[in-house]
């Protein structure tokens, strides 16, 4: 196979949605008589009221015909999915998601409502699922210890009133840090391209962040396992710990945690909750929605978009 055919292969889905179903129309779009861009422009959206001819796009209003709605069914996701072996097979994945090779991409980027198995084992599967609340119960704890840690060392030395204005201080640190670690791991962590000749980079992708954006509505792995957390929260602990005074240490530590706790559970919500149209967690339900069917390179931000607008990856949220 040659690069260019690669490269071709590795080309994301062009997503829509009509009557409640996905359709991918990547293949489609350069024969599109209204030209591609059309469709560029409502790609992860509901196409029903473009097709029916009642909206206007790029100030156009077309009413298509009954072939087109014929067409359009040639490409739907859940047709593509059938029989598809890594999804309808009972038995775990992760040994053979390395043979999709260069249709990994393609693949896990045509989202599926279901779930997926990874292993054989029930004991090793069980570990791949988390509950959302599992989260906030395993780590808030640590959070009020490491705050009262950091206040009791504090008050010792200033007082109650300077004391409390240090940690809030060091507490809104560490949240803030944790925003941009968490945009730095979603886009050059999770998003990290791997080489579809290396079955082993396809695993590791796969399990980093690939099933994620294949099953995203599987509401046990939208929140990351306390086990594998536990030394990854261990690492960074060693190295602060290192540099940082014992209370600056406690206070900054519960923040960058808490920080986590909140980013877990807000990606939780917004792949399964139903915020209010107009509100602020509508919008990010929707950017984040964008993220996943209209443009994975952009929109990293989850907790906040700052980052995204410091480093130029704004996504878009409601049109």
């Amino acid at each position: 196979m040659t690069q260019s055919q690669d490269q071709n292969r590795d080309e994301p889905p062009l997503l829509v949605q009509l009557d409640g179903k996905l359709f991918d129309i990547a293949k489609f779009a350069k024969k599109h008589p209204g030209g591609e861009k059309v469709l560029r422009k409502l790609a992860g959206g509901d196409i029903g009221g473009y097709f029916r001819g009642e909206k206007r796009v790029m100030g156009v209003r077309h009413e298509h015909s009954k072939a087109a709605y014929s067409m359009l069914e040639r490409y739907d996701v859940e047709h593509l999915q059938k029989d598809d072996p890594y999804l309808d097979d009972k038995k775990g994945v992760l040994g053979r998601i390395g043979l999709l090779g260069a249709d990994y991409w393609t693949w896990i980027h045509q989202p599926f409502e279901g779930t997926i198995r990874l292993f054989d084992s029930d004991f090793l599967e069980s570990l791949t699922r988390t509950s959302w609340w599992v989260v906030p119960l395993v780590w808030m704890p640590f959070v009020v210890l490491f705050t009262l840690a950091g206040l009791y060392d504090l008050h010792g030395k200033y007082g109650l009133v300077t004391s409390a204005g240090i940690w809030a201080f060091l507490f809104a640190g560490g949240v803030l840090m944790w925003t941009l670690v968490e945009y730095l791991l979603h886009r050059f962590v999770f998003h990290w391209h791997p080489n579809t000749e290396s079955k082993t980079q396809i695993v590791l992708h796969f399990l980093i962040h690939g099933l994620h954006h294949k099953t995203p509505m599987d509401g046990d792995r939208l929140v990351f396992p306390p086990v594998p957390a536990l030394l990854i929260i261990l690492v960074f602990a060693s190295i602060y710990i290192s540099i940082l005074p014992w209370a600056v240490f406690c206070c900054f530590g519960a923040g960058k945690l808490c920080g986590y706790i909140l980013y877990d559970c807000t990606h939780y919500y917004l792949h399964h909750g139903s915020p209010r149209p107009q509100t602020n967690m509508h919008y990010k339900k929707v950017y984040h929605h964008n993220h996943h069917f209209k443009d994975y390179d952009v929109a990293f931000g989850i907790s906040t978009q700052i980052w995204d607008h410091v480093f130029e990856t704004v996504g878009l949220g409601p049109l």
